[in-house]
């Protein structure tokens, strides 16, 4: 079975790295190492003894799968030999608590949007990936600022279900529940779009598929561009000639020739 890897550690992954680097160290069996000081877990006895060295090899090791796990441009924060002391500074570097930082976080997470071809599933595993990451830096975050950042960042076509979501009474108005909702409002969404029958996972697909420009599409009727079939003009002027057509035959044809009743004989003078 090939080794468990994680997203290395760069500028600005550090709430979602630091996550999967615990879970590493943990399961490893180096997680005791690398959370407290070297004071706290040293075991007693002189350095040659074989619980010292082994203590020192975890050391070591800890640090390694630390920065094995990091990008090039954070080897300037990996300078210690203590494992502790590493991941102490990578904290300390990634977390800056300022006031202005919290404030650009609280930006980032506001300006959210969901894309066009971007599924409602992403959508919320983003903005629940921007909150995380302003809670790691100290900024309080409740679930109404959640719900504030997932429906300021819909297109219009959720606009009547927000309405709805604004209406519901608060004791209601939950962070699951909000995300039941619009699981189900694009759904509903995809199922008007989506011929009879298509599963979810193909109308979603479909529906991020990117158009081809209009200025592209080549009439099969007409062989011009800029239109489909359907609106090809040569479609109308047929239309228009075959009811002439018609309209003249009418004229000249006595009216009981032009029914699917049986044929009377007139005397007719041309």
């Amino acid at each position: 079975m090939a080794p468990s890897t994680i997203a290395r550690l760069n500028d600005d992954n550090y709430a979602e790295w630091v996550v999967g680097i615990e879970a590493l160290l943990t399961r490893k069996g180096l997680w005791d190492v690398t959370s407290a000081p070297a004071t706290d877990t040293r075991p007693n006895g002189s350095d040659n003894t074989k619980a010292v060295r082994s203590w020192r090899a975890k050391i070591a090791e800890a640090r390694a799968e630390i920065i094995l796990n990091i990008e090039p441009t954070q080897y300037a924060h990996v300078q210690s030999t203590d494992a502790h002391e590493v991941w102490s500074e990578l904290r300390r570097v990634h977390l800056a608590r300022g006031f202005g930082t919290r404030l650009a976080h609280r930006r980032a997470l506001w300006r959210m949007s969901k894309r066009p071809d971007q599924s409602m599933t992403s959508y919320i595993a983003d903005v629940r990936r921007a909150a995380f990451r302003l809670q790691e830096i100290g900024a309080s975050l409740d679930d109404e600022d959640r719900i504030l950042a997932l429906t300021n960042g819909l297109p219009d076509s959720y606009s009547q279900l927000v309405v709805n979501l604004d209406s519901t009474p608060p004791s209601d108005l939950t962070l699951d529940y909000v995300i039941t909702r619009l699981i189900n409002e694009e759904s509903r969404q995809l199922s008007l779009t989506s011929a009879p029958g298509t599963s979810y996972e193909t109308a979603l697909a479909t529906a991020m598929k990117p158009r081809t420009p209009l200025e592209r599409i080549t009439c099969f009727k007409c062989s011009k561009k800029g239109h489909y079939q359907r609106d090809c003009p040569q479609l109308k002027n047929d239309a228009e000639e075959a009811n002439m057509a018609y309209a003249f035959t009418a004229a000249l044809v006595p009216k009981n020739r032009l029914t699917n009743g049986p044929v009377v004989e007139e005397d007719v003078t041309w």
